[in-house]
C-alpha cells in the first residue's frame, strides 16, 4: 500500500520526523502519512485556519473556517509525496488510526506530485469546498448531523 505525505515544500529528498504536539502535549517526533490522497492534499492548505474534512463520504468535502480571499491569497500549493508503508505504524493519537500512520524514521519519497494551488487540486479531485464563519464552524464540530448540515451550505464555486 502506498501512503501520502503533504508539504508546502517541494523537492524534498528526505522527509524527517518533526516535533509533534497533540492536545497541547508533546507526543514525539514523527513523519505523518495517510492512505487517503484527498486527506493528504488538505495538509497543503495554509496553516492557521480551522478545517473539517470528510474523505470517506460518498461526496467528500472540506469546510474551512476562513474568508475565501484570505485562503486564495495564501494558497501556495506544495508537494504530495508518495511514501513506502513499511516504516509506518499506528498513530499515537487516539481516534485517528483510520486516517493516519506515523514513522519515527526519516523517509526517502518514492515519488512526488507538485501543485501550484491546493484549492484547484481539491476541486479537480471532486472535493466540495465550503467556507464558513466561526459560528457555523462551531455548530459543525462533532455534530452528529454534520454531513447533512454541510450539504446545506453554499458550495465554493471558483
Amino acid at each position: 500500500m502506498k501512503l501520502y505525505h503533504a508539504s508546502p515544500i517541494k523537492n524534498l529528498k528526505l522527509i524527517k520526523p518533526q516535533r509533534t504536539i497533540s492536545h497541547n502535549k508533546y507526543i514525539g517526533d514523527f513523519v505523518f502519512a495517510t492512505k487517503y490522497r484527498k486527506l493528504a492534499l488538505m495538509y497543503m492548505l495554509p496553516k492557521g485556519f480551522p478545517i473539517l474534512m470528510n474523505v470517506k463520504s460518498k461526496n467528500p468535502y472540506i469546510v474551512i473556517c476562513a474568508n475565501v480571499e484570505k485562503i486564495l491569497q495564501s494558497d501556495k500549493g506544495g508537494a504530495l509525496y508518495i511514501l513506502p508503508d513499511n516504516l509506518f505504524h499506528q498513530t499515537p493519537q487516539k481516534g485517528l488510526n483510520e486516517y493516519e500512520m506515523v514513522s519515527k524514521d526519516s523517509i526517502i519519497p518514492l515519488g512526488e506530485e507538485d501543485y501550484d494551488y491546493v484549492i484547484k487540486e481539491l476541486i479537480r479531485e471532486n472535493v466540495s469546498i465550503y467556507f464558513v464563519d466561526n459560528d457555523m464552524f462551531n455548530k459543525l464540530i462533532l455534530n452528529p448531523k454534520q454531513d447533512t448540515m454541510v450539504q446545506s451550505l453554499d458550495k465554493y464555486l471558483p
